[in-house]
């Protein structure tokens, strides 16, 4: 990361300049799109870094379609130097009307004298001349993936699993995602700029909206925090009341904890369970701001699939728990137009790896559910596969038949008008 802070810091980086490392660097390693947004340093501040991030995740979000447009002008694969340009130029070209191609074209060509080597630019110049036709043989009707800049295997599982509305689907995932304001106390007076939804205690934040001003002021006193509104199916379902124990697995950020605590009115008790790592900090500066004398909160740093009651025991936590929560690990794919990178990193493959994960800790937080308590299985994922099919192979299993499904819900985007999400409430019945 060293040589991208380097780069992002020098003073002549313009924003189109920053989208483009940022870019490179996402095609160099492993890193997601919001870690690389993390390396914008001080100085990339306002509308440069709103410039720079609506550049960079838009390169990522038409990448597909680019790469596409690319096959007939290129020879062999670009270097990463050479295709974020290519990428973020792109980008702008499907963003802008036609007649703004030219000066587009131009910018891009006198930029990359500073981004790449002399025999690069001629290649580029050339390519990049060329890319707005070949941009515009991509059509909706002839290459739906291509189109919607998604890989073709995912296309093809969401012509099978949703043949009616899968064109929705996409249509959705490509648009730029709103942002919201989860609002916990009624009695504050709201920014202007925050508009209402039909969510209740959810506001959009429109552009009107000072960050520094309107939200950072509630944000730092608990009383709001940033969050879609599919993050509160989940804690609705499992609907925790005062006086309640209640085990959050999966816990970092903390953000269903918080929903939780305002749900139990301050009093009963939290223990979250995550593995140790960078998360955790997070985790404890939100459950930090929850904290009170009526309401314990416990951070216990472990794989879920080998937390036993000997290791709560020796906390002096319970084994045993009123209301568990598990917010499991998956595929993302109801969160792909707040995630955009997720077409990038998601494989085919990672859908089953997903399941299989899913139903072993499905199992292991079940063991941890008091008889006449509840676990809420959820998901950010818009697959049956990892929604309804983990929980009923759950429920046929030997340790799901002391369990009864009692309610559910899933959120499929292009009808909810939010993020996808799957919450389903299992009851434990006997022992």
């Amino acid at each position: 990361m060293r040589s991208i802070k380097f780069s992002l810091s020098k003073k002549s980086t313009s924003a189109w300049d920053a989208a483009v490392i940022l870019t490179e660097a996402y095609l160099r390693s492993e890193c997601k799109a919001d870690q690389l947004l993390e390396e914008l340093n001080e100085d990339n501040i306002g509308n440069r870094r709103a410039t720079c991030q609506s550049l960079f995740l838009g390169a990522l979000r038409h990448g597909h379609r680019t790469r596409a447009a690319l096959k007939s002008l290129l020879r062999k694969k670009a270097k990463p130097s050479v295709e974020a340009i290519l990428l973020v130029t792109a980008y702008e070209l499907i963003d802008s009307d036609s007649d703004h191609s030219p000066k587009i074209i131009h910018h891009a060509v006198e930029r990359s004298k500073t981004l790449v080597n002399r025999f690069e630019q001629g290649f580029l110049n050339a390519v990049l001349r060329k890319l707005p036709k070949a941009l515009a043989l991509i059509t909706k009707s002839d290459t739906t993936a291509a189109y919607y800049s998604h890989p073709d295997w995912l296309v093809a599982r969401w012509r099978k699993e949703f043949p009616k509305t899968y064109s929705s689907l996409l249509e959705w995932n490509q648009l730029i995602p709103l942002m919201y304001l989860k609002v916990y106390d009624s009695k504050i007076i709201l920014p202007v700029g925050l508009e209402a939804t039909t969510w209740p205690q959810f506001y959009r934040i429109t552009s009107q909206v000072s960050w520094k001003n309107d939200l950072h002021p509630l944000l730092n006193k608990g009383t709001a925090y940033i969050k879609d509104p599919s993050t509160r199916l989940a804690p609705e379902l499992l609907n925790p009341q005062p006086e309640e124990s209640v085990l959050d697995l999966c816990a970092a950020p903390g953000g269903k904890a918080y929903d939780m605590s305002h749900a139990m009115d301050g009093r009963g008790q939290i223990v979250a369970v995550d593995l140790p790592g960078k998360r955790i900090q997070r985790l404890r500066k939100n459950l930090e701001s929850i904290q009170s004398p009526d309401l314990n909160c416990e951070i216990v740093e472990s794989d879920l699939l080998k937390l036993c009651p000997v290791i709560l025991k020796k906390r002096n936590l319970p084994t045993e728990y009123d209301a568990v929560m598990l917010d499991a690990p998956c595929s993302n794919t109801g969160v792909i137009q707040r995630r955009t990178d997720v077409k990038w990193r998601l494989q085919k493959q990672d859908i089953k790896s997903c399941v299989e994960l899913q139903s072993k800790l499905l199992v292991a937080a079940s063991t941890f559910v008091k008889v006449g308590g509840r676990v809420v299985y959820s998901t950010c994922s818009i697959e049956a596969a990892e929604n309804q099919e983990v929980v009923v192979r759950f429920l046929e299993s030997a340790y799901g038949k002391c369990f009864k499904l009692k309610n559910s819900v899933v959120s499929y985007p292009w009808e909810t008008g939010h993020d996808g999400a799957g919450a389903f409430f299992l009851e434990r019945t006997k022992n």
